[in-house]
Formats: structure tokens, sequence, C-alpha cells
């Protein structure tokens, strides 16, 4: 607990442990799915999951699993998604089979043991390494753990060098080695990796070519098939149940970058077209787009959807509006828009999609807009924009504002913890563990009792199961009780603190006087944008700030 003078000996003392909130985390990699040795995600949860369960100060609150996920980097969905809890304070331990399952980057693995998890207070375990955090007898001697990382990280480069020379040698035999088919195509039933004709999309891209090829532009196509009622591509795999989506767009829309991706894909002429993009972990090379002069395309290897005259026809007409539009266009115009502080918190309130950051005609000068209402995509979505100049005070004086609002109830705080109630409350909370640990000792003992009268013939069948079923819901009961009360000990041990995360987050940046990069990224969610220069800002740490509001009796905004 943060007052030291009164850290919880006697809680101790009843065996109420700090109970974590804990995620389970489990991984395949799509080439352990075809292993037949590697455990598989059901069984990695099983055994965490059993692991969990015997242990009462470890209380499961979620699992997270990436499937067909590699763990050569930690850029999947679930994992983002299980990060996102911890960051809102809802998860502070975090469960695995073993270091592999959890990533096989030797840096990046020990980035997260070694720094990131103990500077936010999360524990981590893995339980077929022996290894846990916060246990002194396990095995977490630094050597070690850096060795098995290491070991990780070489089986990775080593599978990585493999698995790439195996699908270099399938693309350039024509193979379909994707995830789900392209729009228009489905996998064959008889070959996997063989691509045939859907019939329920298939016309939709003739049309999508005709359009093009007859001179429309791409975001006058997105607009017709809006406009229809045609589902997007992402909107139709949403509705099979085949993705889904974590992030703030509410819509699923046509768009004009989907039109240009499907007008400039020889797939749809019959030629496998693949290896775009290229990963190769064991030369330590990143993600890269590749020219398409690298690219792999094995002609006629599927049936085409449309000739090659109607395609050559859209080449010849994208090419002759790209020539007129930029007869007039300022080529500076996306400068800078890299590594910007706002980069990826603005969203539109109607859409949810991602504002987009564009020079304005005043030097230095940039506003952030809604691309779905600018392009006029055939939605119900209002026009609104947010000027970066005005944005960047708005919110340095708002940081401001919680800053001092961090001052003010951290201050509160430290006197309110001094006050006799708050000592007698936490001395009650001892008591009552105290009493319900030496009630749940009590039940559990006469639960298990019963069957030895019951084998005496002291109680009659029906007796026995009744007695048994009542013991156990009354044990049930105890043990809600005292979850209950670990809660209210743990709120006030991390939340009712100094010690409190939106405190800290806060304290971070005390003497800064501009905003960074790093200082709106840990203070804010996301800026949701309702119009022209309106917007609101949802903060990170909301439960642990209203947590503290009410403690203290303020009133939160």
């Amino acid at each position: 607990m943060a007052r030291k003078s009164r850290t919880a000996a006697p809680i101790a003392a009843v065996a109420l442990e700090k109970v974590y909130n804990t995620a389970i985390y489990a991984r395949l990699s799509s080439e352990e799915i075809q292993d037949q040795t590697v455990s598989s995600l059901d069984n990695q949860i099983y055994l965490v999951r059993q692991y969990i369960e015997e242990r009462p100060y470890l209380k499961l609150c979620s699992v997270f699993s990436d499937n067909g996920e590699t763990g050569t980097n930690f850029d999947r969905p679930q994992f983002n998604k299980m990060m996102d809890e911890v960051r809102a304070g809802n998860i502070n331990c975090i469960a695995v089979k073993d270091l592999s399952r959890f990533g096989r980057n030797y840096i990046e693995t020990g980035e997260y043991l070694e720094k990131i998890f103990p500077f936010m207070g999360v524990r981590f375990i893995a339980i077929n390494d022996g290894l846990d955090n916060e246990d002194k007898d396990s095995n977490t001697d630094a050597l070690i753990v850096s060795l098995k990382n290491l070991i990780n990280d070489v089986y990775a480069k080593d599978i990585s060098q493999k698995i790439a020379s195996s699908y270099r040698i399938r693309q350039q035999n024509g193979e379909y080695i994707g995830g789900l088919p392209l729009y228009g195509y489905k996998k064959s039933e008889e070959n996997h990796h063989r691509l045939v004709i859907d019939e329920e999309t298939a016309p939709l891209i003739r049309d999508i070519f005709k359009w093009k090829g007859d001179g429309m532009g791409d975001t006058a196509i997105a607009r017709r098939l809006n406009e229809m009622g045609v589902p997007s591509p992402t909107k139709r795999l949403v509705d099979m149940g085949l993705i889904k989506k974590t992030n703030y767009c509410k819509l699923f829309i046509w768009r004009d970058r989907t039109i240009r991706l499907i007008t400039t894909n020889p797939m749809y002429i019959g030629h496998m077209t693949q290896g775009r993009r290229r990963q190769a972990l064991y030369e330590n090379m990143p993600q890269k787009v590749l020219p398409q002069s690298e690219w792999v395309i094995v002609e006629n290897t599927h049936e085409p959807i449309v000739d090659k005259i109607v395609f050559d026809m859209a080449q010849e007409a994208r090419a002759k509006n790209t020539k007129d539009f930029y007869k007039n266009y300022d080529k500076s115009k996306h400068l800078n828009n890299e590594g910007h502080v706002f980069k990826g918190l603005l969203v539109c309130a109607d859409c949810g999609s991602k504002l987009s950051r564009i020079k304005t005609k005043i030097p230095n000068l940039y506003n952030f807009y809604c691309p779905v209402e600018k392009k006029n995509l055939g939605t119900e979505c209002t026009r609104k924009y947010v000027n970066e100049a005005a944005l960047y005070d708005i919110v340095l004086v708002s940081i401001k504002k919680e800053i001092q609002k961090a001052a003010d109830l951290s201050a509160i705080v430290e006197r309110l913890n001094k006050h006799q109630s708050v000592v007698d409350a936490e001395n009650n909370i001892v008591k009552r563990a105290a009493q319900l640990q030496k009630e749940l000792k009590r039940l559990t003992q006469l639960k298990a009792s019963l069957y030895e009268s019951y084998a005496d013939k002291l109680l009659t069948e029906d007796e026995y199961i009744y007695s048994k079923q009542r013991y156990g819901q009354q044990i049930e009961e105890v043990r809600q009780s005292l979850e209950r009360l670990q809660e209210e000990n743990t709120m006030q041990a991390e939340t009712l603190t100094p010690q409190n995360k939106w405190l800290q987050a806060l304290k971070r940046f005390t003497d800064h006087d501009e905003l960074s990069r790093d200082m709106v990224h840990a203070l804010i969610n996301r800026i949701i944008v309702s119009d022209v220069n309106k917007f609101g800002i949802v903060w990170n740490f909301k439960n642990e700030y209203e947590a503290l509001c009410d403690y203290t009796g303020e009133v939160s905004e």
C-alpha cells in the first residue's frame, strides 16, 4: 500500500492476499497450426486456466488468443486488445503457457518483461518456464530469462527462413497462399490454394471495371456503390463473421482506395499476383511494400473475371485521370504528415473514421478533416474539420488543467488517508476478512465431512445431496463476499492513494510546457470531432479519476 506506515500486515495475517485481475494469453502461428506437436489454443488456455483456478490470488477476467499470428512481433489483434485492457487498468496480470507463446522476438520480449510490465505494475507468469515476476521463488533470474528469449528468437528466425523459402516456391508455382480470398473469388473446395469465381460478387467486379473504363473516378465509383447500398468487402466479411473489427470505425463503406486496389489488380484477369509485401525475420527485415517489378506474378492460373481489354481500358482511364489531377497539384501538401503529435487520435463522431491531415494555404498550418465527408462517399456524415493550431492550444490547456486537478486531488487524498475514519475502515476490512476466512474454513470442513456421515449411514442419500448443495452455495457466497472485500482493499491500496494511475500518468508531465507525442498518447485515448472545430477529449484512466472524485466528494466532469 502507498501509506507505508499502515501497510496491510494484519491483512496478510488472515491471508487476504492481493488478488490480480488476470488475463490468459495464447498464440499459434500459421505454421504451428499445421504442426501437430504444438499445443493447440484450447490446450494452452486449459493449462493456464487450471493454474489460475488453483491460486486464489489470481482472478480470471479475460482470455485473449491470436490464431495464425507470428510471435516475431507484437502487432497482433488480440495482443493489442489485451494491452488496451492493461492500459485501462482492467488487467494487472498476464499468464501464458510459456515464453514462446508470448513472443519470439528477443529484444521486444525483453522490453516487455524488463521494462514495460514492471513500469505498469503488471504481473507476468509463464507457467512452463517457472517464471513469475512477483514470486521470489520463481525462475526470474535475468540471465535464464534472457537465454530463453534468445533461444526462442533463434528458433523463430530458423523457422522464418524455411517458411519464407516454402512460400516463395508456392507463389512461383501459382498457388494461392493468402488467408481470405480476394473479393470476387472464393477458395476451391477441392484445393484451398486455388481460386474460383464467386458468382455472387463477380458481377459487381465487372461493373466496377466498366465504370472505371468509362472514365469514372475512384471516389465517384465508391459513392455510387454506397448509394446503391452494396455491402463493401469489409462489411461483407464482418456480416459473415469472418473478421471482427476492434477499432472505432462505425461505417464499413466503399472507399476510393478500395476501388483503386481492385481496378489495378492483375488477379482479376487470371494472373496470380502475390508477394506485394515482404517480411523476413532471418534477414532482420521488417515488413515492407515491394515495387511491382518484384511481385510474383504467374499468368493464367485461374479463371479471369474481366478480360484483358477491359482491364487495360481501366488502366488507361486511370493514367489519364492521374495526369489531369497532377497538373495543378501541390506535391508539398502532404509533407510533415508523419509523426505529428495527434497522429491516429482524431476520429469522426459520425462514421468513426480517423481524420486526415492536410496542409492549408497558409504555410506550416494544417487542418484535420473527415475523409468520408470530404469525398462525399454517399453517407450521412456531416461536415467537420479541426484546425491543428487551435487543437494544439486547447489540448495543451486541457492537459494543464488535468495536471492541476491531479495535484489538488493528490493533496486531498493524502490528507484524507491520514484521517482516523480511513484507518478504522482499513482495520474493519481486516476484521471482516478474518471472520470470512474463518467461516469459509468451517463450511469447507463441514462439506468435506458429509460423505463420511453418509457412508456411516448417519445421513440418507437425499439429506447428503441437499446438505452438499447447501454447503456449496454457502461457500460460494462467502467467497464472493471475500472477493468484494478484496476489491475494496485493492481500491484503498492502489486507487485511493497518490499512486493512482491517473495521478501518476499526469505527474510525468508536470513541468512540460509543450505538447509531445508521448504526452498526448499517454493521457488521451481519442479525440472525437463532431463539427467544425468542435471536439471532445476522451482521457485515459477515466475509471481511476472517477474513483478519486467519488472518494474526495468532488464531482467528476
